[in-house]
């Protein structure tokens, strides 16, 4: 089968306004609210059983447009015997959105707009009181900027208390030395927003930030992970736009001293696709640039399934 999503049995997406769905693209429906039910509650309801039933058939009819699948690997085997119940047992990744808040305003980021309209923001109570989790072993935080949402703050000390360790996607601006200290000792993960690779494009991108304090803050994570030895991955996210397309080969080469330990690539859907479509001659010259500087890294910290889907490898 080549259309099986294997989030439909183990992730599960919680939106801002406590509505429940497998993806965090928001697909392939609406489950629930973590507001009116447990989560253990809504994870089987008919709608998404016919979904899954329709997964292992494929048939499953938001794929096609997927990008966040390495659809290569997602096809379905015979001996996983599968049906359509999930178990709440066997969850395994839970995502969560808290709001549209944030302290900068990016390009590509709809989210401050619609924030002036819908300033709805996640109830870290409710989250608490609903949501068994046990079985969950990757915990990802984001918003907006999570770091400026007091209900994630608020989560982020629940499930440390608990002792389950969370990742978060971040623009980097708000981790002061206080703050960099508490996530080398409770996060797996921070995956920080640098959507360029150099000063003028980031902070043209990024307005509202600073590419100088965003390296600060890097070095000060990796300092306190070295001074409590602990095994916190700081991750570099570049969300590519139109500005910033030339600057991927540049963002491989010098990842490792902006201080990633990985990294891994979003794109702009409505602008980027189009404009290397319009622009065969530059994306050409682009797919080498990267093939080269692909070429003297270390493939192994670089996730580069988004580059594949552009046509950029």
């Amino acid at each position: 089968m080549t259309e099986f999503c294997p989030h439909l049995w183990h992730t599960v997406t919680i939106d801002h306004k406590g509505d429940v769905y497998s993806c965090c693209l928001i697909q392939p429906t609406k489950m629930g609210s973590i507001y009116k039910e447990k989560l253990s509650e809504v994870i089987n309801e008919p709608e998404i059983r016919r979904l899954r039933h329709a997964s292992i058939k494929g048939d499953l009819p938001c794929y096609a447009d997927c990008n966040l699948i390495n659809k290569p690997l997602s096809g379905f085997k015979e001996d996983l015997n599968l049906n359509t119940y999930c178990d709440p047992a066997n969850l395994q990744t839970i995502y969560i959105n808290f709001g549209m808040k944030c302290n900068i305003s990016c390009v590509m980021c709809r989210q401050r707009a619609r924030y002036r309209t819908d300033k709805e923001i996640l109830s870290s109570k409710m989250l608490i009181r609903h949501i068994d989790i046990l079985s969950f072993s990757n915990f990802f935080l984001q918003g907006g900027e999570p770091l400026f949402i007091n209900e994630c703050l608020e989560f982020m000390a629940y499930l440390a208390g608990k002792g389950k360790k969370y990742s978060l996607l971040t623009n980097g601006t708000l981790i002061d030395d206080q703050m960099a200290s508490k996530l080398a000792m409770e996060a797996k993960l921070i995956s920080i927003s640098l959507n360029a690779a150099t000063k003028a494009t980031h902070e043209t991108i990024n307005h509202g930030s600073s590419w100088e304090q965003i390296l600060s803050n890097i070095r000060s994570l990796r300092d306190y992970r070295e001074r409590f030895n602990t095994d916190l991955l700081i991750n570099g996210r570049m969300t590519i736009t139109v500005d910033s397309l030339s600057e991927i080969p540049l963002f491989l080469k010098l990842h490792r001293k902006f201080g990633f330990d990985t990294i891994n690539f979003g794109y702009d859907r409505e602008t980027v696709p189009l404009y290397l479509q319009k622009n065969p001659t530059f994306a050409s010259n682009l797919s080498q640039d990267i093939a080269d500087a692909m070429y003297e890294s270390n493939p192994s910290t670089i996730d580069s399934l988004r580059l594949s889907q552009l046509g950029l490898l």
